[in-house]
């Protein structure tokens, strides 16, 4: 654990938070706060300790270990929380009933779904005490459609979870997420300047944030681009797309990685359409 501000620790997932595992935060205080539970084993020491969990979304990396935290309250926005509630609210966010469910599971290092109880149901705006620090609740949608960040505003603080500066880019993969709201979502956070930035998969930066948040929102244009690309040289389906690896370098035979990719690339177009950019014809797709 690292304290990055007084009474702010950040807490570096296994593999360096890289998938399937998420950063964390705890914020000490009369009230002992967590962000995240998806960081690994080193939160074991934690489970005592905490009396709130905040969970930015329902992400499977960012809710690991919620069952051994079994005397916290749990929070989450109101659109996310079906997926962390019920198996059923989780394929209905995430639309993964539609994969190869347990290759999905071995992907994610996890066993299965267990239920997680919510006590309270964030909104954007919602105030959180510790009684040393002041939480604001940031709605933060696109990625999914209840992400959340938090901000600590005596510090200008940021937690920002996935809207996370890897250089994979932003990540709208699932039933309810929606590049175009992951983009205004990019440009709330700029406006607010934070002066120190974490995420749910990068390390805390203070350097250089608002150039850092272009950079990434400019992987949403350049994903449009080659979509664009693609059908000047050749009319296709979102299938056919999908399978040129636009998104993703590799699918390494996982029926997950593909359902993202038709997912995300079926985001594009609608919106390239809505911009009158392309048109559809006998479920191909053509540049105007």
């Amino acid at each position: 654990m690292l304290e990055v501000k007084p009474g702010v620790w950040f807490i570096e997932g296994e593999n360096g938070g890289r998938y399937p595992y998420a950063h964390s935060l705890y914020l000490r205080g009369a009230v002992n706060i967590l962000i995240d539970t998806g960081a690994g084993s080193k939160l074991e020491a934690l489970k005592e300790k905490t009396d709130k969990v905040l969970l930015t979304h329902y992400h499977r990396d960012h809710v690991t270990l919620n069952p051994i935290f079994s005397k916290p309250s749990f929070a989450i926005h109101k659109k996310d929380a079906p997926g962390v509630e019920s198996i059923e609210g989780f394929y209905q966010l995430s639309g993964l009933d539609q994969v190869d469910i347990e290759a999905y599971w071995k992907m994610v290092r996890q066993s299965g779904f267990v239920n997680t109880k919510i006590t309270n149901y964030l909104e954007d705006g919602d105030m959180i005490e510790n009684g040393r620090i002041t939480i604001k609740t940031l709605h933060l949608p696109g990625h999914t459609a209840g992400h959340c960040g938090f901000l600590i505003e005596e510090y200008e603080l940021i937690f920002s979870a996935d809207i996370d500066l890897t250089s994979f880019g932003p990540w709208y993969g699932n039933t309810t997420s929606d590049p175009d709201q992951f983009r205004e979502s990019i440009r709330r956070l700029r406006s607010l300047n934070p002066k120190m930035l974490i995420t749910g998969h990068s390390k805390p930066t203070s350097r250089k944030i608002s150039e850092k948040l272009t950079a990434y929102e400019s992987v949403l244009d350049q994903r449009d681009q080659k979509i664009v690309d693609e059908l000047k040289i050749k009319p296709s389906t979102t299938a056919q797309l999908a399978l040129r690896k636009i998104i993703y370098r590799r699918h390494n035979s996982q029926d997950a990685l593909l359902f993202f990719e038709k997912s995300m690339i079926e985001k594009h177009i609608k919106s390239l359409i809505n911009r009158g950019i392309l048109e559809e014809a006998e479920g191909k797709y053509y540049v105007k």
